[in-house]
């Protein structure tokens, strides 16, 4: 099976910092007391800034907060374990520039650093539903419901429970909560399309 994986917020706890780091941003720096969208799930989406101010956000603090956040418990060992199974992993990321600086090498060193094994990485990747389709991806696992929603109508779709993805729902979109949930769910997947 080729199977993606998102970065932030499916491998990483990327959101509690991304949460801090726009808080203090917004009440130091922008100055005009909007509130937090708790079901935001980026910058972007987490406050109503002019496309300036996140810019401006995002080059100078996101690649110090995903270099900051940690693997989720068992993210290593259970995508280990589905690639030693025979699989090949795809990990499948949004990051991009101008929002992010060098996504590839960032996005690499941090893997490597932190020894979560992959096949291939892919950045830049705004249209996950369309590289899923034209590249055989058999499963993903991400949050975004951006990502969620379209990519169930084509494949399974392993999405981390989140505010951001509460209204994602769907024959093909698996709710999980932990790494072990998610190897339970990935072989339930394996044996129903390997029959």
């Amino acid at each position: 099976m080729k199977i993606g994986v998102d970065v932030d917020n499916t491998i990483t706890n990327t959101m509690p910092i991304l949460k801090a780091y726009c808080r203090r941003y917004n009440d130091e720096v922008i100055k005009r007391n909007l509130e937090m969208n708790e079901k935001g799930y980026s910058s972007r989406t987490l406050y109503n800034w002019t496309p300036e101010e996140n810019l401006a956000f995002c080059n100078k603090y996101l690649q110090e907060i995903v270099l900051q956040a940690d693997i989720k418990e068992n993210a290593r060992e259970i995508i280990e374990k589905i690639k030693n199974e025979g699989n090949e992993i795809y990990i499948i990321s949004a990051r991009s520039e101008p929002t992010f600086i060098d996504p590839y090498n960032v996005t690499k060193g941090f893997l490597d650093k932190n020894n979560i094994v992959y096949d291939k990485i892919i950045v830049n990747c705004e249209d996950k539903y369309t590289y899923c389709k034209e590249n055989g991806i058999d499963l993903i696992m991400d949050d975004e419901p951006q990502n969620v929603n379209p990519i169930s109508e084509i494949i399974p779709v392993i999405v981390f429970e989140g505010l951001q993805n509460e209204d994602c729902k769907g024959e093909n979109v698996i709710k999980v909560n932990t790494w072990k949930e998610v190897y339970k769910e990935y072989r339930n997947i394996k044996e129903k399309l390997d029959k």
